[in-house]
């Protein structure tokens, strides 16, 4: 699977609820709700997981194939991109890392 490697953003603040998270992005103030799977894959971000350990934990976690949650991940990155919750890893180091 090519997908670039992601982090939570800096700016967001998360808790999970049985199985569920929210969200607060604090330069938009915007909150989000994450379902149980969005929640999990979230989780492996915050764990650092890489893509394709993050497939192996959806799938040992919900009824997905491989196939199907390897396709879903990068539409899911994408959105959170945009909306400025996650970044892209070389865009989270200091400049002073580069």
């Amino acid at each position: 699977m090519i997908v670039p490697a992601f982090s939570v953003s800096d700016q967001v603040l998360t808790a999970h609820l049985d199985g569920e998270a929210v969200l607060l992005h604090l330069e938009t103030k915007q909150y989000y709700r994450l379902n149980s799977s969005a929640a999990r894959i979230w989780s492996g971000l915050e764990r650092g997981l890489d893509p394709d350990a993050l497939v192996e934990d959806l799938c040992d976690n919900f009824d997905v194939t491989p196939e199907t949650a390897a396709a879903e991940i990068p539409s899911i990155f994408q959105r959170w991109s945009e909306l400025g919750l996650i970044v892209a890893n070389d865009e989270a180091r200091p400049d002073h890392d580069r």
